[in-house]
């Protein structure tokens, strides 16, 4: 007997909120404890929510014999989490940057990071379904892609954010996802 169709299995983020610390911050080790202060909330995100990627590159092995591969390899891995950030505060801009804000009286400054500067940072991706808690935990990773923001009179001026996954070391799992979600204990 398989599966049987359930709408209780229906995942829907209906709320969702995206926090940012350094390497060094402890990982959460649930869903539902409280996240360690190092975490810090990035604020609104746009509607589309978030966007979590797992991509696998397979290699085909081919033979003379055959016109259909004979065998694949896995050759890589990847993990993105992409979101558009809704709120221009110090925390966001330095995040999606990678530079450094200084206050000078009543003025923000916003310094870029040296070219070959890498700001690796974790990252905790936290969603809920009515009474289900997800929470996804990357321990280590970057801005990956371009932060290209868009000024309109008619929209809102978005920070676009696509973080990548790094292999953390030691063994550890380049993501953990918690849920406090009935449907994975049948």
């Amino acid at each position: 007997m398989g599966i049987q169709q359930n709408s209780n299995y229906v995942v829907v983020a209906g709320d969702g909120t995206a926090y940012v610390g350094p390497t060094t911050t402890p990982a959460p080790t649930n869903a539902a404890t409280a996240l360690n202060a190092g975490f810090l909330e990035m604020g609104f995100i746009s509607e589309e929510g978030a966007t979590f990627t797992q991509t696998q590159e397979v290699t085909d092995i081919n033979a003379w014999q055959s016109f259909f591969p004979i065998r694949r390899i896995t050759t890589g891995r990847g993990v993105t989490v992409s979101f558009a950030m809704r709120e221009w505060n110090k925390r966001a801009v330095e995040f999606a940057t990678g530079g450094t804000i200084a206050i000078n009286s009543a003025e923000w400054k916003l310094t870029p990071p040296s070219p070959s500067a890498v700001s690796e940072k974790s990252i905790v991706l936290e969603w809920l379904d009515v009474a289900k808690k997800y929470r996804l935990y990357i321990p280590k990773g970057i801005v990956a892609e371009d932060v290209e923001v868009n000024l309109s009179r008619t929209a809102a001026a978005d920070l676009p954010i696509t973080f990548a996954a790094s292999d953390p070391g030691a063994g550890g799992n380049i993501y953990t996802l918690f849920t406090t979600d009935p449907a994975f204990s049948s």
